[in-house]
C-alpha cells in the first residue's frame, strides 16, 4: 500500500483489518454451485446446475458477519410499501466466494448476489445475500 496516494499505509490496513475481524463470530460455510449432471445424480440432464452437497461443493468455511438492513419497497400492483431485508455478509479478503454460490450461516440459506473482490481498499470481503425460500 505504500506509494504515493495511498489512503493508508500497510500496517495501519491490517489494524483495520484486525477490528473488521472481531466482529466475524458467526460459521459461514460457501457451496459453490456443481454440474449434477456429471455426479450422476441427474441423468437426464434436467436442473442440471444444482448445489450437490459433495465435499468438492463446499468451498469454504469461515468466519462472517452477517448483517441486514430493513428497505422499504413499493408493491408495483398495489401501491403500498413494504420493507424487505437486504443482507450483507462479511468475511475475511481472500475467502473464495462469487456470485452464485449457495451460503449456509445455522440454519439460514443464502444466495450470493455479488461481492466486492475488485475494491481498492481491502478491509474486508463484502458479498449482497439473497434469502433462500
Amino acid at each position: 500500500m505504500k506509494g504515493q496516494g495511498a489512503l493508508l499505509s500497510a500496517d495501519q490496513l491490517a489494524a483495520v483489518q484486525r477490528v473488521a475481524m472481531r466482529g466475524m463470530t458467526s460459521d459461514v460455510e460457501v457451496f459453490r454451485r456443481t454440474d449434477s449432471s456429471s455426479t450422476g445424480e441427474n441423468a437426464y440432464g434436467d436442473d442440471a446446475l444444482t448445489w450437490v452437497e459433495t465435499g468438492e461443493s463446499r468451498v469454504a468455511n469461515v468466519k462472517g458477519w452477517l448483517y441486514s438492513t430493513p428497505t422499504p419497497v413499493q408493491e408495483v400492483d398495489s401501491g403500498s410499501v413494504v420493507t424487505v431485508n437486504t443482507y450483507r455478509l462479511y468475511v475475511p479478503i481472500g475467502t473464495d466466494i462469487l456470485p452464485g454460490d449457495r451460503v449456509v450461516i445455522g440454519s439460514e440459506e443464502f444466495t450470493v448476489s455479488d461481492t466486492t473482490h475488485e475494491s481498492t481498499w481491502p478491509a474486508l470481503l463484502n458479498a449482497s445475500l439473497r434469502h433462500r425460500e
